[in-house]
């Protein structure tokens, strides 16, 4: 639980991004409604490649059909993606030990970019959890 917790509170130390945070976002898919991209300056350290994405206000409900890109390791050009289920989950498979950028988008939503590290040192109930909110 402690575990959990901490990515929790790694997800609440973002900010709008400045000029040379969307310069950052690079080659991932961008929102047609896409205004704001909230960066997270803290890497996120998992196993796996997978977790669930909710909304920021309100209910905090699960949000479905938000495109999560990475791209990596390193500086690897390559994006692969996942879309989120109906209960905002999402999975991409066989990702390498390494650190990748990441990239949460759904239109009507902000979108948050930042760096996720792949480790099997990382705890084993570690999971990627990001929190969107309503565009502005």
């Amino acid at each position: 639980m402690k575990a959990a917790w901490l990515v929790i509170c790694l997800i609440a130390l973002v900010g709008p991004a400045k000029a040379q945070d969307r310069a950052a976002a690079g080659d991932f898919t961008k929102s047609p409604t896409e205004h704001i991209i909230n960066q997270l300056y803290q890497p996120i350290v998992v196993r796996s490649m997978q977790g669930v994405v909710s909304r920021k206000e309100g209910y905090r409900e699960p949000l479905p059909n938000v495109l999560f890109e990475i791209q990596g390791p390193s500086t690897g050009k390559k994006i692969r993606h996942a879309t989120t289920d109906e209960h905002g989950r999402f999975k991409i498979g066989h990702v390498p030990a390494g650190t990748y950028k990441f990239k949460a988008t759904l239109n009507g939503f902000q979108s948050v970019l930042g760096t996720i590290t792949i480790s099997k040192e990382a705890k084993t109930e570690n999971e990627i959890r990001l929190e969107l909110q309503v565009g502005a």
